[in-house]
């Protein structure tokens, strides 16, 4: 193997006595490559070149090892724990085990740091989403074992998993081979025995309710105390056929949510809270339980209590985090994590085969309590925009996905166009080249500035649109009157994460200019802004910016106050009680909680650039209102390169202006500006007042020096017209 420049020659020969020594050879050459400063990418190609796979998966584990260990020997007092959090996550991902993570966190961190990385390990272990792979690997031994061994021993496997979601898939095989146990005639003792042998609740419950059927079947009675687990509530099937029995199984943890209900109040009475069982609901994500509180009972007593109950009922209600816990009509609600947690497919709830309904453009939700699947209206003034944030892994950027997946799936470009913004490069740069699109994704500050600027252009030709038509004040107006021979369309633009947009020192004046813009008056125009991200500061975020947001999507926080600001509510902390992946608060006029739908992207790409190539592809029957702005020519006569003549066919005014100048464009490269006496009055007024000349351009025409070329020549204008005013009074006197 040759690494790249020649400079390390490794000549391996496949040899299975010889790997040990090959794997060494293979480390020394990788160990000085990284030293020479070789990217990973660099030398996976040469290894992917000159070796078999098993060296190449050998390399892989090897460069994360490496990589590992250089993030935890920075320079710094004190890791930050986000950060921290992040690297066990990806080396967790890359296969390495758990003594090796603790050895290195051992060696460079604090003994807080080390027994945090120790509960982040078995957290990240129990709640990490599988790939495709090892979940189809782990159900395919889990038949192996099935078919070559007992079933108590199938349990053991499944006992000895952590991860919640391969539970979920062992508890399906137990289910279907009880099922056929069942139908092969067995005993009720059979399976009361096997209730007793394992140490699993969920297992348990299956096993009983099999018993129960078998009793029901022979017509025999049940003696419950032979399943050594007298707590557990049990109800007869009332049928048993073929297409039920299985079900009839699988439903054995809905019967013991009237207990777990019970057991709550009771629990409550001990802290001196008096309450009332009400009802139980199951959902994919979590079980909520409803109470009603006793006459004269505050919420704040039951507020931030859910720390208290993981202590109280950690193990009779499987709780390792803290319940979240709100206020519903009749009652106060206890969302109790599921450990057999389910995930919300994007496929499986959209065909795509109806029309699209061009009134009622809309954006997957999710999921609720009751498996009710919730769409996000932008078409009500309930919605119109939405902020929306969470820490990483906490499925923020899977929503943004679902939404763009389903908006280019839904709508034809007639009907809904994008205007996307992903300085991370990672998230939306799958939907590049989709006829929907207005503009490239920016990817920086600079070019989202450039992106929202002509978003404020096209939202003001538009109100102009609607000033020519009498009666109508908005995009839905517009639509009912003109469609289907012309369709308004609308403007979804999607920002991720602003925090860094909003933390840039240059464009930053811009990005804020605009978005005020927008959000005050472009919903009505039908231009939405949905705009995410991690860190919700509030000396970044401008209050007056998140004010005018309607609608907010909180997705599991790390501090309290990021639940607060992506929320709207001083006192609303409760996205720090989130579950991650997908789980999170829909806040409307009331708020919901929903488990965000998974396109899955990477586990099924197939699906995924089918439903892409679905959307280049699509019948448009309808014929778009256009503006006439184009976003290229719009950028060419902002940076002045291209003859502004051609500008002036479109629409497009020179720069967006918060006082709107009469602009004649004329000559190549060159546009001429004549103020109009409200800007000239404005001009006067601030000069008179005593602001400088820079204060006065960014005041009346939202330019400042970051603008180039266009900042120079309003100011040139201004200063010639300042001159000249002098003058003028000179001459009077």
């Amino acid at each position: 193997m040759k690494f790249i420049g020649g400079e390390y020659l490794l000549m391996l020969v496949p040899d299975n006595n010889k790997i040990e020594s090959q794997k060494q050879q293979l480390l020394t050459a990788i160990v000085q490559a990284k030293q020479d400063g070789l990217g990973n990418e660099e030398i996976m190609e040469n290894v992917r070149e000159a070796l078999p796979s098993s060296m190449v998966s050998y390399t892989e584990t090897v460069l994360q090892q490496i990589d590992f260990r250089a993030k935890l020997s920075r320079s710094v007092i004190e890791f930050n724990l986000e950060f921290l959090f992040q690297v066990i996550y990806e080396s967790v991902i890359a296969g390495i085990n758990n003594e090796e993570i603790l050895l290195i966190c051992a060696e460079h961190c604090t003994l807080n740091q080390y027994e945090f990385a120790r509960y982040a390990l078995e957290y990240i272990h129990i709640n990490r989403m599988p790939s495709q792979w090892e979940q189809n690997n782990v159900y395919h031994q889990m038949i192996e074992i099935v078919n070559i061994s007992p079933i108590e021993s199938l349990f053991e496997y499944i006992e000895s998993i952590k991860n919640i979601y391969l539970k979920q898939i062992g508890y399906k095989v137990v289910q279907d081979n009880l099922y056929n146990l069942f139908l092969s005639n067995k005993k009720t003792s059979f399976f009361t025995d096997l209730a007793n042998k394992s140490r699993d609740n969920f297992i348990k419950n299956y096993c009983c309710r099999t018993a129960v059927l078998v009793a029901r079947a022979t017509g025999k009675p049940l003696d419950l105390k032979l399943t050594g687990d007298g707590s557990i509530l049990l109800k007869e099937p009332k049928y048993l056929d073929i297409n039920s029995g299985a079900n009839e199984i699988a439903t054995s943890q809905n019967l013991t949510m009237l207990q777990a209900g019970k057991l709550l109040v009771d629990t409550l009475e001990d802290f001196n809270i008096n309450a009332k069982y009400v009802d139980a609901k199951n959902g994919p994500t979590f079980n909520r339980i409803r109470v009603k509180l006793g006459r004269g009972v505050s919420y704040k007593k039951v507020e931030d209590i859910g720390n208290d109950l993981v202590q109280q009922l950690g193990e009779e209600l499987g709780l390792k985090f803290a319940p979240m816990v709100s206020v519903v009509p009749g009652g106060v609600v206890f969302d109790i994590p599921r450990l057999d947690r389910q995930f919300a497919y994007f496929r499986d709830h959209f065909t795509f085969d109806s029309e699209p309904d061009i009134h009622s453009v809309s954006i997957p939700g999710g999921v609720d309590v009751d498996g009710t699947y919730v769409e996000i209206p932008l078409y009500s003034d309930n919605v119109t925009h939405i902020l929306g944030g969470g820490r990483t892994r906490g499925g923020k950027s899977q929503f943004e996905k679902a939404a763009i997946l389903y908006l280019v799936r839904q709508y034809p470009p007639s009907v809904v166009r994008l205007a996307l913004s992903d300085v991370k490069r990672v998230t939306f740069g799958k939907f590049d080249g989709l006829p929907h699109l207005v503009a490239p994704v920016a990817r920086d500050a600079e070019s989202t500035a450039n992106l929202l600027d002509y978003l404020v252009e096209e939202m003001e030709l538009r109100y102009q649109e609607f000033e020519r038509h009498s009666s109508i004040e908005t995009i839905a107006h517009y639509n009912l009157r003109f469609a289907p021979d012309f369709v308004m369309p609308r403007v979804i633009c999607l920002i991720d994460e602003c925090f860094d947009l909003l933390s840039d020192d240059n464009y930053c004046d811009r990005i804020e200019t605009a978005l005020m813009k927008l959000l005050a008056k472009a919903g009505g125009a039908g231009i939405h802004i949905l705009l995410y991200t991690q860190r919700p500061d509030k000396n970044v975020i401008d209050p007056l910016i998140r004010s005018n947001f309607p609608a907010k999507t909180a997705f599991v926080t790390t501090r309290p106050e990021d639940s607060c600001i992506i929320l709207g509510d001083d006192k609303d902390k409760r996205a720090v009680y989130l579950l991650g992946y997908g789980d999170f608060l829909y806040k409307t006029t009331e708020v919901l909680r929903l488990q965000a739908l998974y396109v899955a992207d990477d586990e099924d790409p197939e699906y995924f650039q089918q439903l892409l190539l679905e959307a280049k592809n699509q019948n448009d029957p309808y014929t778009a209102w256009e503006s006439g702005l184009d976003f290229d020519e719009f950028m060419a006569n902002l940076y002045g390169e291209r003859n502004s003549k051609d500008i002036g066919k479109s629409k497009a005014t020179a720069i967006t202006k918060s006082k709107q100048s009469k602009t004649d464009f004329e000559g190549s490269f060159n546009f001429k500006i004549q103020l109009d006496e409200e800007a000239r009055n404005s001009i006067l007024n601030l000069h008179q007042k005593g602001y400088q000349l820079d204060e006065i351009v960014k005041a009346v025409f939202n330019l400042s020096r970051q603008d180039g070329r266009s900042y120079k020549k309003f100011r040139n204008v201004v200063e010639e017209f300042l001159n000249s005013f002098k003058e003028g009074e000179e001459d009077d006197i």
